[in-house]
């Protein structure tokens, strides 16, 4: 599966898991498969974590651990 760079470059540029995921008219922009895999490893097992060990539900889980991950893509350039 080729992953589509504009697509990170977009999720990268992002501020907040809302503007990643939806755009205004409530279209997906990407899902998190079109993050490369070790990337999307990372946010899986951060989104455990912060749900298991952090106590937080899925949902705030897997926002507040997409947000990190997208955060530490923007560093790695």
């Amino acid at each position: 599966m080729a992953v589509n760079l504009g697509i990170v470059r977009e999720l990268v540029e992002s501020a907040s898991l809302a503007g990643v995921l939806t755009r205004s008219d409530t279209r997906p922009v990407c899902s998190l498969y079109d993050l490369p895999m070790d990337w999307r490893i990372e946010y899986e097992e951060r989104a455990a974590i912060l749900e298991y060990d952090g106590g937080l539900s899925r949902e705030n889980a897997d926002m507040q651990a997409l947000e990190e991950i997208l955060e530490r893509m923007k560093n790695t350039d």
